[in-house]
């Protein structure tokens, strides 16, 4: 599986590096930790991971909750005007 993305938190304690993952229905980043027992998910709609949130279960991808955002934008500032 291909990673989206990489992280590193450098701290007093040390150092964290670890390859990310991100949701494809609200672009969460999350780190992949096998045996972790935290459920994620496969959108075989989006054709991507998901981070296991019950927001994310339905198939609504990322895109089209920013279209919707942007439409109400456009809206709000027809009626404000």
């Amino acid at each position: 599986m291909l990673n989206d993305g990489y992280l590193i938190i450098t701290s007093p304690d040390g150092t964290l590096e670890a390859d990310t993952l991100q949701c494809v229905h609200c672009n969460k980043h999350y780190i992949v930790k096998p045996g972790s027992g935290k459920r994620r998910g496969w959108c075989t709609l989006c054709a991507g991971t998901t981070c296991g949130s019950y927001t994310c279960n339905s198939c609504i991808p990322f895109e089209k909750k920013l279209d919707a955002f942007e439409q109400r934008e456009r809206l709000l500032n027809s009626i404000l005007q």
